[in-house]
């Protein structure tokens, strides 16, 4: 592969940097320093995991497969763009939108399908958080697509192999994450909720 770290630039965590493929658009690669790489060995781990398992690729970006030079080893996946080709926002910079009673609900949908999405295929959130979600428009209404943090992070990762676990596992981090996070965000600028939005 040619020198990725010369590609534009579209994301930097405190571990990893992701850089955008000049030849593809819609791919990218993201690369920790090998010193500090616990987070996406994990990352290559999982998705590994998830395509042996046949799970597909709708609300988490596409694994294409590992990259590593001397110094550097990540991932190269789907870069998740909206289809005007622009980034999409993620959940805290969506709700600063004005969003109309029927956009808030659309809003809410599509985090519910989410959290099916999780449920149904076993999908683990290390760390569910409003920045690790973007919000995609489309044609006929809104994607959630969780773009970072996946798989479990303790030593054995149980909740990854064992679906009851795995459950309760996901229904507490995301009940965690609508309460303590994302409901308080929605109220500072929308007043709709419906009936169990918030579980």
């Amino acid at each position: 592969m040619e020198d990725f770290t010369q590609w534009r630039e579209v994301g930097r965590g405190d571990e990893r940097v992701c850089y955008e493929n000049p030849n593809d658009p819609m791919r990218c690669v993201k690369v920790s320093r090998k010193e500090k790489c616990k987070q996406s060995k994990r990352e290559i781990r999982y998705f590994q995991y998830l395509v042996k398992r046949n799970v597909p690729f709708i609300h988490i970006p596409e694994f294409y497969g590992v990259v590593e030079t001397d110094t550097l080893i990540g991932i190269d996946q789907q870069l998740i763009k909206s289809p005007s080709g622009g980034q999409p926002p993620d959940i805290r910079h969506y709700l600063k939108l004005q969003l109309s009673k029927a956009e808030q609900e659309e809003f809410w949908q599509a985090l519910a399908e989410l959290k099916g999405y999780l449920l149904k295929y076993n999908v683990i959130p290390c760390d569910l958080v409003m920045s690790n979600i973007l919000i995609v428009k489309e044609k006929d209404g809104i994607r959630s697509v969780m773009v970072d943090g996946f798989g479990a992070t303790e030593f054995l990762g149980l909740s990854n192999y064992f679906r009851y676990i795995g459950r309760k596992k996901i229904e507490r981090k995301w009940k965690r994450f609508i309460d303590d996070m994302v409901l308080p965000h929605f109220r500072e600028r929308h007043a709709f909720i419906r009936q169990g939005d918030h579980e």
